[in-house]
């Protein structure tokens, strides 16, 4: 069960508050992209406020990761190539990302971090194809691979020194990481990770997806969520965990699971390119 909001340390509490709020316009783009009724008209005209933004979205269009025939030039000829949904999970991501900034040293290895984020988050797209979700909803599975553990930025922006020591006891001891997190922090990387996907107004699933990704498999109903607690095992290098029982639940065959794993290389390579734009400066 999670830990009640009242159940935050203050300092967590106060880095969450510190950190940068989303958008209006991103803001807007996800209350319009859940109405039944909204048009690729209304999407690009939302985006379009941001010059930035809409240069960045296109110029991912135009990435290796979505390998379309012709060059994208514009952003309504990138709805109508990729989808109102794939558009706005692109913008909502690529403004996230970019306002997280790390300035203070962490033994955390920030380009390992990176990578699995990016390999969860391919991980989780070729999952969902494998579990037949709608290719317009692929997006956020993507996105929820990508965020998961947006927790332990939080952790390194309040304290470093106290994350490092956290790192260290779980490679001495053996301990879980969310139970050294817990002892010096007050609430795991999952925790203080869903609290900033609330302010950042994040949709229910993607939300339970950074706060349960690491509980008990088989007890949680959303689809994202068990995909995500599958594949973050996954690129642990096949160590499974709790996610087993979650493998059998969901139905995923042992030659699914292998052909992901043969697949990610070559896929991270292409979405690599994905988090560079996104990182190239801040929005």
């Amino acid at each position: 069960m999670a830990i009640s909001v009242s159940e935050i340390p203050k300092e967590v509490e106060m880095a969450i508050e510190k950190m940068p709020p989303i958008s209006p316009i991103i803001g807007k783009v996800n209350q319009i992209a859940h109405e039944i009724e909204t048009s690729p008209k209304e999407l690009v005209k939302i985006i379009m406020l941001d010059p930035v933004l809409t240069g960045k979205v296109i110029k991912l269009v135009n990435s290796s990761f979505y390998g379309v025939a012709e060059r994208v030039q514009s952003l309504p000829q990138a709805v109508i190539l990729l989808g109102v949904n794939t558009v706005k999970n692109l913008a909502v991501s690529t403004a996230l990302l970019g306002t997280i900034s790390i300035k203070k040293k962490s033994s955390l290895d920030l380009e390992e971090f990176w990578k699995h984020c990016l390999a969860s988050a391919v991980g989780c797209k070729l999952l969902g194809k494998a579990l037949n979700v709608p290719n317009e909803e692929m997006g956020r599975y993507f996105v929820a691979g990508l965020l998961h553990d947006i927790g332990k930025i939080l952790f390194i922006r309040i304290n470093p020194g106290k994350y490092n020591q956290v790192l260290e006891e779980c490679r001495q001891f053996g301990v879980s990481l969310s139970f050294s997190e817990i002892a010096h922090f007050g609430c795991s990387h999952t925790h203080a990770g869903g609290l900033l996907a609330k302010k950042w107004r994040l949709d229910n699933a993607l939300i339970d997806s950074v706060e349960s990704h690491h509980l008990s498999a088989g007890n949680n109903n959303n689809l994202i969520t068990n995909v995500v607690t599958v594949i973050n095992n996954l690129c642990k290098r096949f160590h499974f965990g709790e996610s087993g029982d979650l493998i059998k639940k969901l139905n995923i065959s042992s030659s699914t699971l292998k052909k992901i794993s043969d697949q990610l290389p070559s896929e991270i390579n292409k979405a690599a390119e994905f988090l560079n734009i996104i990182q190239e400066h801040k929005i």
